[in-house]
């Protein structure tokens, strides 16, 4: 949870060459599924192709995928999110334990970058690019697993400039009673 904590602290995605990416954060994901898939699959079967050598469970890469798009999606117009904690709310009912809690937080460090994006009314959207187990991470087993999210943000401002930025997300997900939860999100 340290690790948790300290990510939450610098912002909700990192950037490729590791910096942090606050100011390319986002928020409400208007498209986040609000239900697990209809079936449940089993451990062999696979969401689309996984871009991971080592396929990911679909019921596991359905979870990553659903979590890291509704936490990375900001809206900073008018009448839309009041903070990055908005997109942590909307992530939290697929997280458990402590993250869940967490996950709402506002945090001082990120007011300078909020302020940023919000003077910009800019909405933030990510498209995700590959699920994989990260390289030296410990294969998926029935109750436990890693898994790193690489997305494509992209930051639209009522006015100027449509920017985009390759990021990603390290997560530890659990299997619980209600299906997988991201249970961490560590620095890795």
């Amino acid at each position: 949870m340290t690790s948790s904590l300290a990510l939450l602290s610098t912002g909700c995605s990192s950037s490729a060459d590791g910096e942090s990416a606050m100011s390319a954060s986002a928020a409400p994901s208007r498209s986040v599924p609000t239900s697990t898939p209809d079936t449940t699959p089993s451990d062999t079967e696979t969401v689309g192709a996984s871009s991971s050598a080592t396929a990911l469970p679909a019921d596991v890469e359905w979870t990553a995928r659903a979590f890291t798009s509704a936490y990375a999606e900001h809206d900073a117009r008018d009448g839309a999110d009041s903070s990055y904690a908005d997109a942590g709310i909307r992530a939290s009912w697929l997280a458990a334990g402590e993250l869940t809690s967490v996950l709402a937080q506002k945090r001082p460090s990120q007011h300078a970058a909020w302020a940023a994006l919000r003077a910009e009314k800019a909405h933030q959207t990510a498209e995700i690019t590959s699920t994989v187990v990260p390289v030296g991470a410990p294969a998926v087993t029935p109750s436990v697993a890693f898994v790193r999210v690489g997305y494509t943000l992209t930051t639209t401002p009522k006015s100027g400039r449509t920017r985009s930025s390759d990021e990603h997300l390290a997560l530890r997900l659990e299997h619980t009673a209600k299906g997988w939860r991201v249970t961490d999100l560590p620095w890795a």
